[in-house]
């Protein structure tokens, strides 16, 4: 047990610049929130300390209505630094590593535990398993689907694991290596990663969902629900994020899936006086460190989210035209992005919140 310490402070700022050059120094301050590092808040009365922005940052402009005047809100956090590791050489290639030893300590930790001997413990294991099998089917085939060869790998693997079950039982270090193939080939298709992030979740938590599960199957369940979770990890690999909001949202999501498989096995160990060698659960550790470490690297390559209050009615066309340069290859995303009614296509109100990306 550890004493961890009370969490960092948070200091949720609204900023107020004036004056006729307010809006190019409001634009000046956003742009130093975005830029890579630790920054320093001088504040009047807490001092210097370290933060980071955390979150949106909003800025409206009351140029005509609060006799020049921008607004920026913005919540910095106290911070020692890198909370998770960089890849000094190639943050990609030392991610593709860690999910290969995961997969090979996982199916060796289950190989090494896991034999039914009986009939009943056969039949039993069997049953189980291949309802795992149908559940991440169910859960994955949609995703897996929306590229033809994936979907084809996916079902290839899962005809092998169903077909060859029966010799599998007795050679579990294959069936655990098939069936981390299974839940990871899903993270190769071309869906969304929303869509991806969200079936990996939910499978997850399908997975974990009952803390009491019989002795003898309780390591089948670890296997999906640890797989599930580098089944986004994997998918975050993959993906050519657009946005900085995006690339933090997927490593956020990983690491709320960890955390939640994590207290899972943890509780099934001590449930069932299992001894957790620990050898899966750091390969698992290391992967989602690392795949946190990546995405919060090339976010700051990516685009930056910002948020404009409406200081007065206007147009689509040219607000789109003023945020972006340009109007044709904008005006889809520019919909999209902020959910614009059909009326509000036509004239955005007065007060309205607007997203876009620089």
């Amino acid at each position: 047990v550890q004493d961890l310490g009370a969490t960092g402070r948070r200091y949720p700022l609204r900023l107020f610049f004036w004056g006729p050059n307010c809006d190019t120094i409001a634009d000046a301050f956003f742009d130093g929130l975005g830029e890579t590092g630790v920054g320093k808040l001088e504040h009047p009365r807490y001092g210097t300390i370290n933060v980071i922005p955390f979150g949106t940052v909003t800025q409206r402009d009351d140029l005509k209505t609060a006799a020049n005047q921008a607004v920026i809100e913005v919540t910095l956090w106290e911070t020692i630094g890198t909370a998770y590791p960089i890849g000094q050489q190639d943050a990609g290639s030392d991610l593709d590593a860690a999910i290969l030893a995961y997969n090979e300590t996982a199916a060796e930790d289950f190989a090494g535990v896991v034999g039914p001997v009986s009939a009943i413990e056969r039949t039993s294991f069997r049953n189980q398993f291949t309802a795992l099998v149908d559940q991440a089917s169910a859960g994955l085939r949609g995703i897996a689907e929306t590229q033809d060869a994936v979907a084809d790998e996916f079902a290839a693997v899962e005809t092998s694991i169903n077909s060859g079950i029966d010799v599998l039982i007795d050679d579990p270090l294959t069936l655990a290596a098939q069936t981390v193939r299974l839940l990871q080939t899903p993270a190769n298709a071309t869906a969304a990663i929303d869509e991806r992030l969200d079936a990996y979740g939910t499978l997850a938590s399908q997975v974990v969902d009952d803390l009491r599960v019989a002795a003898e199957n309780f390591l089948s369940f670890s296997l999906f629900g640890s797989t599930a979770v580098t089944g986004s990890i994997v998918s975050a690999r993959k993906t050519q994020f657009d946005t900085k909001a995006q690339a933090l949202g997927a490593a956020e999501t990983i690491l709320e899936q960890f955390d939640g498989v994590n207290a899972w096995n943890e509780t099934n160990y001590a449930e069932f006086g299992l001894i957790d060698t620990g050898g899966t659960y750091q390969k698992l550790q290391e992967a989602v460190a690392l795949v946190a470490g990546y995405l919060v690297e090339i976010s700051f390559t990516l685009k930056q989210e910002r948020r404009l209050v409406l200081d007065r009615d206007r147009t689509m066309l040219d607000l789109v035209a003023e945020l972006y340069g340009e109007v044709d290859s904008q005006l889809d995303y520019f919909i999209n992005t902020n959910d614009l009614s059909g009326s509000e296509i036509l004239e955005l109100p007065r007060g309205r919140e607007i997203v876009y990306y620089i």
